[in-house]
């Protein structure tokens, strides 16, 4: 058996011998080293167009990531802008009611007397001298009337509004 099959991988070299030293071998040799010629042409002119579509991508990004800088530029000094103007907006409006209270106030100044002006006012009237560090509910001071002075000492907690108001306008006098 096992000679049969050299005999068999003989006559297989024999014949790829013929063939190879036939014309037609080289013919074939020779369109195969043709056909591998184009294919090496063609895979270097795909690499040569390859690697000039990564120079131009390369290209256009970094174009783009300028144009992104610029506009990123752009919008954070077009936001700086819309603060300021709202700050100016902001203060103008706050000129304006500053400038309204003021001629408010020059109005009221007119129109009202000064608080020392009514607090004189009141003391001549009454004649009553206010404690004004005493506790929130008491009402403490010293009332000066013709004959004598007389302290004040009401606890506000304990008495209605109207009692307090009753007293304290009958320390009064009636007789100007």
């Amino acid at each position: 058996m096992l000679s049969k099959r050299m005999q068999e991988l003989e006559e297989v070299s024999k014949e790829l011998l013929k063939v190879l030293l036939s014309d037609w071998a080289d013919n074939l040799l020779r369109r195969s080293l043709d056909k591998r010629t184009r294919m090496d042409n063609k895979l270097l002119l795909s690499q040569a167009t390859a690697t000039q579509l990564v120079k131009e991508l390369s290209t256009a990004e970094e174009t783009v990531a300028q144009n992104l800088l610029e506009r990123e530029s752009q919008l954070q000094r077009s936001l700086r802008r819309l603060r300021d103007l709202e700050e100016e907006l902001e203060l103008e409006e706050l000129r304006e009611e500053s400038r309204r209270l003021e001629e408010d106030t020059e109005r009221e100044d007119d129109a009202v007397p000064s608080a020392a002006y009514v607090t004189q006012l009141y003391y001549k009237i009454s004649r009553i001298d206010w404690d004004y560090e005493a506790e929130p509910a008491q009402i403490k001071g010293i009332h000066y009337g013709p004959d004598i002075a007389q302290p004040i000492d009401i606890d506000s907690s304990r008495h209605s509004r109207c009692f307090v108001s009753d007293y304290l306008w009958s320390l009064v006098p009636t007789a100007w």
